[in-house]
């Protein structure tokens, strides 16, 4: 699951893969450009290889005008804010349980996901939901 935060919108963009490769993770950065094609992205990532690996670079290259990526210092994960919904969706969804088929798992977060009360969404990711305007 690769997931982006649109902040300070509360909005988001996950997507589901089975794999976690820099094909994954361009799929998911395609998407997040074709969302909004006329902003400019400020994609803020950790330093997993998926994320790194030079195979990215034609893809960056390709898209300077429409995406930038900004790196987290190593082992910083306080600092990404999507890290808190990935921590709070696995302590209560993955730990110390077994999923026999992906799809299990799949359909268990986005249950979790759509369930998740938008206040809390807000809580995890620091946002005041009072200042927040919906169109």
């Amino acid at each position: 699951m690769f997931g982006s935060l649109i902040y300070p919108k509360g909005e988001g963009l996950y997507t589901i893969h089975e794999r976690k490769r820099h094909l994954e993770v361009k799929a998911h950065l395609k998407l997040l450009i074709e969302e909004e094609p006329e902003t400019f992205w400020f994609v803020v990532m950790d330093n997993a290889s998926a994320h790194t690996t030079p195979r990215l670079d034609d893809f960056w290259e390709a898209n300077k005008d429409k995406i930038e990526p900004v790196y987290q210092p190593t082992y910083s994960p306080h600092l990404n804010l999507i890290e808190k919904l990935w921590r709070l969706m696995r302590g209560q969804l993955t730990k110390n349980y077994f999923y026999p088929k992906l799809i299990y798992l799949c359909e268990a977060v986005i249950n979790w996901l759509e369930k998740l009360p938008f206040s809390q969404f807000c809580s995890l990711m620091g946002i005041d939901e009072s200042t927040l305007e919906f169109v």
